[in-house]
């Protein structure tokens, strides 16, 4: 029984990623609408099992050729759900390789950021995100963890490399993280990421050159 209501949550984050995404997405959106439809997949499981107990399988075929009772359980908001779960205190999703919430990038910047780091990725398989935090993120939050904590939500970089890598900013509150997967610690180390945050990312953004010195910072991470 309880492998029938998997099956069915299953296939219900296959549906909702088929008609929920479309083939502009990055890498790095995709995986996230994935891997959280199969968070609330599970979710679904469990109160499918809950409601309908030991006669679960007497229905699901019933459930499975019922559009409109599918579409419902495709659109119920688990986010906060999940958040929670993880520990995160708003519902963060990535926009794209850039995703800027403290809307200090223009439009056109934004793209060029993006287009940088695909190619990074398809070149590489190392992948780079960037994430900038509305304050409202931020309230009681310690900020490293934070950053390290949607690391791993989002799964920024490859299952079993490990070779992703967020860079976290806060222009208001003044803090800058770059986390590290642990594939990439054997060639970059947190002192070495450190240097660039020093050297390469402040000194531009005492200026207010965002833009200059995160491109900077990412292009000596691509050659790191």
């Amino acid at each position: 029984m309880l492998r029938n209501l998997f099956i069915l949550a299953f296939c219900l984050s296959l549906f909702n990623v088929a008609v929920g995404q479309n083939s502009n997405s990055s890498v790095l959106i995709k995986r996230f609408d994935f891997n959280l439809n199969l968070i609330k997949g599970k979710l679904i499981a469990d109160s499918l099992s809950l409601i309908y107990s030991d006669s679960s399988f007497v229905v699901l075929n019933e459930l499975m050729n019922d559009s409109i009772f599918m579409n419902s359980l495709i659109k119920t908001n688990h986010d906060q759900l999940i958040c929670s779960t993880y520990k995160i205190p708003s519902f963060i999703k990535p926009l794209g390789w850039t995703s800027d919430y403290e809307h200090i990038f223009s439009a056109d910047e934004i793209s060029k950021l993006d287009s940088i780091l695909d190619k990074f990725e398809k070149q590489t398989t190392n992948e780079i995100a960037v994430l900038t935090f509305d304050s409202s993120y931020l309230k009681n939050e310690n900020f490293d963890n934070l950053v390290i904590s949607i690391h791993n939500f989002w799964h920024i970089g490859k299952n079993v490399k490990n070779n992703g890598i967020l860079i976290g900013i806060s222009t208001k509150q003044k803090k800058i993280r770059i986390s590290n997967g642990y594939g990439i610690e054997a060639k970059l180390s947190d002192y070495e990421t450190k240097k660039i945050i020093d050297n390469v990312i402040i000194p531009e953004f005492k200026k207010g050159n965002y833009f200059t010195g995160l491109t900077n910072a990412i292009l000596e991470l691509m050659q790191k």
